[in-house]
C-alpha cells in the first residue's frame, strides 16, 4: 500500500499546518464516498435545479367606473327648464279677439284640453310641419266647444322628456297652463308656438266614473233584494 506523504504548509499568520497529501486513488475514493453520503441524506432522490418561474407578476388595475352608474347619476339630475322671459298672462279668448296685439310676444293662459288635431300644421303662411310638430285644441271658457280659432303648434318632444309623458296621458277636460309665443297672425288668428305645458288639474276619468256607477247600481240591487227577502219572511203564512 502506498502511504500518504505529510507536508508542512505555512498559512498567512506564519504558523505551519500539517497537510495530508493524497494520491489520485485516495482522492477518488473520498469523492465517491461523499457523493454516496449526500444521496443517502436526500432519500435517494436526484438533485435538480428549481425551474425558473415563467409567470409574470399580476398587476391590479383600479376598477373602471361602470357606465350604468354614470347613467344613473345623469338620470338623477333633472334637466333645468329653459327660462322664458317677458311672459304676458292673458285669456285664450283675448288672443283670438286681438291676435295682432300679441304678435311676437310670449304669452301664458289657462284652458281645458279638448283633443289633438292637425289644424295648426302644414299651413304654408304659418308653416309648422306635421313631421316635426303636433297640434291640439282647447275649449272655450265654461263650455265644451273647441276654440278652433286658436292655433296651437308644439315641437314633438323627445322620448325621455317629461312633456312626452304628459301628452300621452292628456284627456278631454284636463286643465292646462300653456306658455308660448305668437309667431303669426295669418287669417287674423293667433298662431302660437307652445313652449311649455303644465297640467293644473286632471279631469275626472269617465271610465272610472262609469265603473263607480255600475258598482252603486249593483249595491242598490243587492239592498232591494235583501229588503224584499226580509219582508217575505216577516209575513204570517196561513195554512
Amino acid at each position: 500500500m502506498r502511504h500518504i506523504n505529510k507536508l508542512m504548509i505555512k498559512d498567512g499568520s506564519g504558523i505551519y499546518l500539517r497537510h495530508l497529501k493524497m494520491n489520485k486513488i485516495t482522492f477518488r475514493a473520498a469523492t465517491i464516498a461523499m457523493a454516496i453520503m449526500a444521496i443517502g441524506s436526500l432519500g435517494g432522490r436526484p438533485i435538480h435545479a428549481a425551474p425558473a418561474s415563467t409567470t409574470k407578476p399580476t398587476t391590479t388595475k383600479p376598477a373602471a367606473e361602470k357606465p350604468v352608474e354614470k347613467a344613473a347619476e345623469k338620470a338623477a339630475k333633472p334637466t333645468p327648464e329653459p327660462v322664458i322671459e317677458n311672459v304676458q298672462s292673458v285669456n285664450a279668448e283675448q288672443l283670438v279677439d286681438k291676435p295682432h296685439d300679441y304678435l311676437n310676444k310670449n304669452v301664458k293662459f289657462v284652458a281645458n284640453f279638448f283633443a289633438f288635431s292637425s289644424l295648426a300644421l302644414d299651413y304654408k303662411p304659418a308653416l309648422r310641419p306635421a313631421k316635426t310638430h303636433l297640434s291640439f285644441l282647447v275649449l272655450k271658457d265654461n263650455s265644451h266647444i273647441p276654440l278652433s280659432e286658436l292655433k296651437l303648434a308644439m315641437a314633438i318632444p323627445k322620448e325621455k322628456d317629461a312633456e312626452n309623458t304628459l301628452l300621452a296621458k292628456l284627456k278631454d277636460g284636463d286643465q292646462l297652463e300653456i306658455t308660448g309665443k305668437v309667431f303669426n297672425t295669418a287669417l287674423d288668428e293667433p298662431w302660437v308656438d307652445v313652449l311649455r305645458l303644465k297640467l293644473l288639474k286632471a279631469a275626472p276619468d269617465d271610465k272610472k266614473i262609469a265603473e263607480e256607477k255600475e258598482k252603486d247600481k249593483e249595491k242598490e240591487k243587492e239592498k232591494k233584494a235583501g229588503d224584499t227577502e226580509v219582508e217575505i219572511k216577516g209575513k204570517d203564512v196561513k195554512p
